[in-house]
């Protein structure tokens, strides 16, 4: 039994380059996402990582403790009353500013939104 010959039929499209400010249009393959100067990994832009601050979600406290010591402090976020306790190392001065409750960004968010339900009911 004689099997027919399969032909690879070329699928090329017009396609607009993916690069930021560029816009070109060119023919390639459905896959293709760059114009032919910005295949070459060397003429497109740099892709700058953000960077949040670190007190966004941590708290700088300073102190002259040389042993280690537990303390407790407040959680910072909005309409949360809990106290958590912390262990303050000497030389550093880096720790956690919410509680273990809401330490996780997800569950920050959830708060807030579940504390404006609340305030609008």
């Amino acid at each position: 039994m004689q099997l027919p010959k399969y032909k690879k039929k070329k699928r090329i499209k017009l396609k607009v380059c993916q690069e930021p400010g560029c816009g070109r249009e060119f023919w390639g393959h459905p896959i293709a996402k760059y114009c032919e100067l910005h295949r070459d990994i060397k003429q497109r832009q740099k892709q700058k990582k953000e960077f949040d601050s670190i007190e966004s979600k941590n708290m700088v406290f300073r102190h002259s403790y040389t042993d280690v010591v537990e303390i407790t402090f407040q959680c910072c976020l909005s309409a949360c009353e809990n106290l958590f306790a912390i262990k303050v190392f000497p030389k550093q001065f880096l720790y956690p500013r919410f509680c273990l409750e809401h330490r996780n960004d997800f569950k920050r968010a959830n708060f807030i939104r579940l504390q404006r339900r609340k305030s609008r009911d």
